[in-house]
């Protein structure tokens, strides 16, 4: 039977923005006497939450009972060690960096959240229990004090109804400083109008002496930026400005290291002629900002900080107005495709790859199209009715390009609840709005890779060099147009159009795994062991993350993860590093030298792909062997 913690934690940085605790080790222990009080398993986290030193961590090295890794969206799934008897947990985080970080403090935080009793579900092999958690602005911001991470988090509207966001536009914080203005940072709007500036206490203590001396002036230890802002657009016109002043009104002086603001600029919403259509991301995770500069890209193509090799089917994310009116079914059609190139790529941030490239047609060509959900339609009437609106191969025309409409009618279409003679009906089609989601459609990454793997003879040997999988990338291409008469071929392409991201990793492949406890394996899988034993391990893959070996006790009391050269790897971005094998690594003897009693064990191989889906990362290839030593 096994007993699986399935969860996902965020942070506040205020009410209205929140941050996945990405990246962190998230620890399961046994309750010591202290925790396993009936108050203190009920009680709300918010009353538990405790940051822990050293000693206290090291106190609890006998009663952890399973660790694990969020993904890049928080999430986490922990597998318990057999002889846990489904009785209360502690959880406690354990981190390094918080996420955006640009400081260079390095140290680790550990801290506990919460003693519970999880709730199990399940059959009679698999019990599982699910628990999310988001940590509150006051406690999450203290932690993010400790690295000497500051951000401002904040949107950008109209002044006219102040829920219109402006997108794409450059937003830019500044330190009224008493010598001189510091630029903290500036940032780009995605399709909500959101934008965030991630900076540190160096960006706003700066002298004539900096880099030598760095304070902020006039002299306080605790004094933070006295903040105010720029708006830009994307073509640079100044579309708000504050001033010095700004930053001294009491809201805006010695900001905290989470900082909120919503701006409002003058700005008329926007009418049908001036709706902004552009592809701004990769799911919900990567942005790519209108413009020439790729955020979350870089010039090599990874994603993210842990630069992430794309895989599966992906969101290409971004708002496209359904029509010139941005009413379905009225005005002029907009409609869009995406291209990609397999065999040109190109450097992010570089001169786009040429379009002559992009052969190959999200829809045309077989198996690139995948169907997702792009929008919704209200009816503001009654009742009143929101309908999911998902673009399927049948909505495309037979060169890819997708219009909205034709997803709107189809679905009205194939209703029988729903009348498509209302989306030109001059009474019900005022009811009628269309609601854009982000997601503009689905591309199937796997058919674009080679995705066989090398295999090698038993764990332990090599992937000889020349057979080692490489790193495979893909550039995609955005193509956009308004519809004047498309029998007649009469077409305006919008700004949007033509927008490249030149360089994308990929892959699909699974990692090439073998384990064994060296002494059980050909046949002896079963004798009992003793004396010096060893693990033979070999782990490849392109994408390489994390690679561990653990050492269990089935009473907990040895619970170790092994070292050896090249042993562990933990958080790996180094695309070099692809590769790790060792024919006999000792677990008794020196580099690890574990005094095994006698007892049942678990050992565990762990390896983990740098594999983002854009909307969440994938799990970690596990590979358990048990064995019994009697010393």
């Amino acid at each position: 039977m096994s007993f699986i913690i399935r969860g996902n934690l965020c942070g506040y940085i205020c009410r209205d923005c929140r941050e996945s605790l990405s990246n962190v080790v998230v620890r399961i222990y046994e309750p010591g006497d202290s925790q396993n009080q009936p108050d203190i398993v009920a009680a709300d986290p918010k009353y538990t939450l405790q940051v822990l030193d050293e000693k206290e961590v090291n106190a609890k090295k006998k009663q952890l009972l399973a660790e694990g890794k969020t993904d890049e969206s928080g999430s986490f799934e922990i597998t318990l060690p057999k002889g846990y008897n489904g009785g209360p947990v502690v959880i406690d985080v354990s981190l390094s960096r918080v996420p955006e970080q640009t400081s260079d403090v390095k140290k680790t935080v550990q801290f506990s959240i919460t003693t519970l009793q999880p709730a199990w579900r399940g059959n009679d092999n698999d019990h599982y229990f699910t628990w999310s958690y988001c940590l509150s602005y006051r406690f999450w911001c203290a932690i993010r004090a400790l690295f000497d991470a500051w951000v401002i988090c904040g949107t950008v509207r109209s002044c006219v109804d102040n829920k219109t966001p402006l997108v794409g536009v450059k937003v830019s914080a500044f330190d009224a400083d008493w010598l001189s203005d510091d630029l903290l940072g500036t940032a780009t709007t995605d399709g909500g109008g959101h934008f965030r500036i991630d900076y540190t206490s160096k960006d706003f203590k700066q002298t004539f002496l900096s880099p030598i001396i760095n304070v902020e002036t006039p002299f306080s230890s605790t004094s933070g930026p006295d903040l105010y802002f720029v708006v830009e657009s994307s073509g640079g016109t100044v579309l708000y400005e504050e001033t010095r002043p700004d930053g001294q009104t009491p809201d805006r002086r010695d900001a905290p290291n989470c900082f909120c603001i919503n701006l409002c600029v003058d700005f008329e919403i926007p009418g049908p002629d001036t709706i902004v259509s552009a592809w701004t991301g990769i799911g919900t995770q990567f942005t790519i900002p209108v413009g020439v500069d790729l955020n979350d890209f870089d010039t090599e193509g990874y994603a993210g900080s842990l630069r992430y090799g794309l895989t599966g089917a992906i969101r290409a994310t971004g708002q496209v107005a359904i029509s010139s009116t941005n009413k379905a079914m009225q005005g002029n059609p907009y409609e869009y495709r995406f291209l990609v190139s397999d065999s040109v790529t190109g450097v992010n941030g570089g001169v786009p790859v040429n379009a002559a490239n992009f052969t190959k047609i999200v829809g045309v060509d077989s198996g690139l199209f995948s169907s997702i959900k792009i929008g919704q339609m209200w009816y503001n009437g009654s009742p009143f009715k929101v309908v999911d609106i998902e673009a399927t191969t049948a909505d495309l025309d037979s060169d890819g390009w997708l219009d909205a409409n034709q997803s709107v009618l189809r679905t009205f279409t194939d209703d029988p609840g729903l009348n498509p003679a209302d989306l030109t009906d001059p009474t019900e089609s005022s009811k009628w709005h269309w609601v854009d989601l982000d997601g503009m459609m689905g591309i199937n990454t796997s058919v674009l890779t080679d995705n066989n793997m090398p295999s090698v003879g038993q764990a332990g040997d090599a992937v000889p060099p020349a057979q080692r999988k490489g790193v495979e990338k893909i550039a995609i291409r955005f193509e956009l147009r308004e519809v004047i008469d498309k029998a007649a071929n009469n077409f305006n392409y919008l700004s949007g159009s033509g927008q490249t991201l030149n360089a994308m990793v990929v892959n699909n492949t699974a990692p090439t795994v073998e384990f064994e406890i060296k002494q059980n394996s050909g046949g002896a899988a079963c004798d009992a062991l003793s004396g010096n034993i060893d693990v033979a391990y070999t782990a490849h893959h392109p994408e390489l993350e994390d690679v561990r070996i653990n050492i269990r006790s089935n009473d907990s009391a040895i619970n170790t993860n092994l070292v050896g050269p090249g042993l562990p790897v933990n958080n790996n971005t180094n695309a070099g590093l692809n590769h790790r094998n060792d024919a006999s690594l000792p677990i008794t003897q020196a580099p690890n030298s574990i005094a095994l009693k006698t007892c049942s064990y678990i050992a565990t191989f762990n390896v983990k792909r740098r594999l983002h889906t854009g909307d969440g990362g994938i799990g970690t290839h596990q590979i358990q062997k048990s064995f019994y030593y009697t010393a």
